[in-house]
């Protein structure tokens, strides 16, 4: 199995901040995995809600078998909500803002602990999901930021996200570390997110590389003086050294299932990642 869910969302409703080059990014890296055999799940704008998300997750983690290979891409807007255990130091979680609402770091590790240990799944997110607040767009230089949508948390059944490398379940491609932010740019007049553009030309060359030698030619592109943004790459040496997009070679021997995991604690849903954010700008004018 070859299957691969793609996300872009420019459009938040409501709100100021729009993005202009997360759809094109959800439709590049879609028109590449297609080429390469993959079925891909295309979900721009209004079709990419939380619920629709998260179901399209769990069905691809869970249709993943021994030798298979799966892929996830976000792009959109990243924000950070105050995290009420302790399993991150920094206290806050990280979350993806999809188009009604988030859905934080701890929500996605539950979905993938269910991946077959002999199957691969691929996470690249052009956005600070892993790190400070949001993508942003390389107008005149001048970030535009969204401060943590402190309104918004919902909260699950408490994870660690922050596995060790080695322990991870998939590979992790991000668009800067945590203390930088994504750019939304644009490439001969075609907005796009600098990782992404960047990414693809880097692939188009290389087809052929391993996920380390990729990450090593893209590191030569980025951070630059235009785009001062660092791409990450996370996960363990095995899937690091493997060859882009390619599926496993099956262990001989039965190998056990994943072991279930609980469900999340039903929550009341979050309001809008965006509308959070709004809220909490009043309360900072307001004193509220």
């Amino acid at each position: 199995m070859k299957k691969a869910i793609c996300i872009g969302i420019n459009n938040y409703p409501g709100v100021f901040n729009d993005l202009k080059g997360c759809v094109n990014d959800a439709k590049d890296w879609s028109a590449l995995l297609q080429g390469l055999g993959f079925d891909v799940s295309l979900m721009l704008d209004a079709q990419a809600t939380r619920q629709n998300v998260k179901t399209a997750l769990q069905g691809l983690v869970k249709a993943a078998n021994a030798g298979d290979i799966a892929v996830f891409t976000y792009s959109g807007h990243g924000t950070q909500v105050v995290e009420f255990g302790s399993d991150e130091g920094d206290s806050y979680d990280e979350a993806i803002c999809l188009y009604d609402g988030n859905v934080i770091d701890d929500e996605l590790r539950i979905i993938l602990e269910g991946l077959h240990r002999q199957a691969m799944l691929v996470v690249i997110s052009d956005s600070c999901f892993s790190g400070s607040v949001t993508r942003v767009a390389a107008e005149k230089g001048v970030p535009r930021f969204i401060p943590p949508a402190v309104s918004m948390a919902d909260r699950t059944a408490r994870r660690s996200f922050l596995l060790p490398e080695e322990n991870m379940p998939e590979l992790l491609i991000t668009g800067c570390s945590d203390s930088e932010y994504s750019y939304d740019a644009e490439f001969n007049g075609r907005p796009n997110g600098a990782m992404t553009a960047l990414a693809l030309r880097v692939i188009q060359q290389n087809p052929n590389a391993t996920y380390r030698e990729f990450y090593a030619t893209l590191r030569t592109l980025l951070p630059s003086e235009e785009y001062p943004q660092s791409p990450q790459l996370e996960g363990s040496d095995a899937n690091k050294d493997r060859k882009l997009f390619e599926p496993l070679a099956v262990q001989s021997g039965p190998e056990p299932a994943p072991s279930p995991t609980p469900s999340p604690t039903p929550q009341p849903e979050s309001p809008g990642c965006l509308t959070g954010i709004i809220q909490q700008v009043a309360r900072i004018f307001t004193g509220k």
